[in-house]
């Protein structure tokens, strides 16, 4: 399972982590796996593509760490300003990761769905 967590303070979106994978190795050896497969690709591609903007976009120097399975990034390293300038890619990627949880409930069930991602949002002081 995708486990996405994100770090607010104040409803200010801090960063987030992402953890795991939609199925475990053995399910994704024994089981169709073209849904599941696009299920991780588009947590990894709208996560990549917020790091990305972040940092390459609007050149902020995030922190973040990356594995197999793992992305996490945060934003208490930063100025107000910049934390401000970083809030539109990081609701971009909420939003987009809800719209996603949205399309697999539809087409699975909630039941379905939630054995595959689980969003999450954490009031933080703060992130190591």
């Amino acid at each position: 399972m995708i486990k996405v967590t994100i770090f607010q303070k104040d409803n200010i979106s801090y960063g987030f982590k992402i953890k795991g994978h939609a199925l475990s190795r053995e399910q994704m050896e024994s089981e169709t796996g073209d849904v599941y497969d696009l299920i991780c690709n588009s947590v990894s591609v709208l996560s990549q593509s917020a790091v990305i903007g972040l940092t390459e976009v609007l050149k902020l120097p995030i922190k973040y760490d990356t594995e197999d399975g793992f992305l996490h990034m945060n934003l208490f390293n930063l100025k107000e300003e910049e934390v401000k300038s970083a809030q539109i890619l990081l609701l971009t990627f909420e939003k987009s990761l809800e719209s996603v949880i949205m399309s697999l409930k539809s087409s699975f069930g909630k039941n379905k769905c939630n054995e595959y991602i689980k969003l999450f949002k954490k009031e933080v002081q703060d992130i190591c």
